[in-house]
């Protein structure tokens, strides 16, 4: 298994970038609930993606 460290949490911060995205005002303002539901749906899966690595490189040997 590769470690993917840095791509996981690149991946995190998209999500927190989807959660905060400002798009009140624009056309894209309907879209609001969901991109803040599928922000936090990456940040959640990337976390636990981490968590997992971190724990099988800790517990590996």
């Amino acid at each position: 298994m590769q470690n993917n460290y840095f791509l996981y949490f690149i991946a995190m911060l998209t999500g927190f970038a989807f959660i905060l995205l400002p798009v009140a005002g624009t056309i894209f303002s309907g879209l609001g609930t969901f991109l803040a539901f599928f922000g936090i749906i990456i940040v959640l899966v990337f976390a636990i993606a981490i968590i997992w690595q971190a724990a099988q490189t800790l517990f590996k040997g």
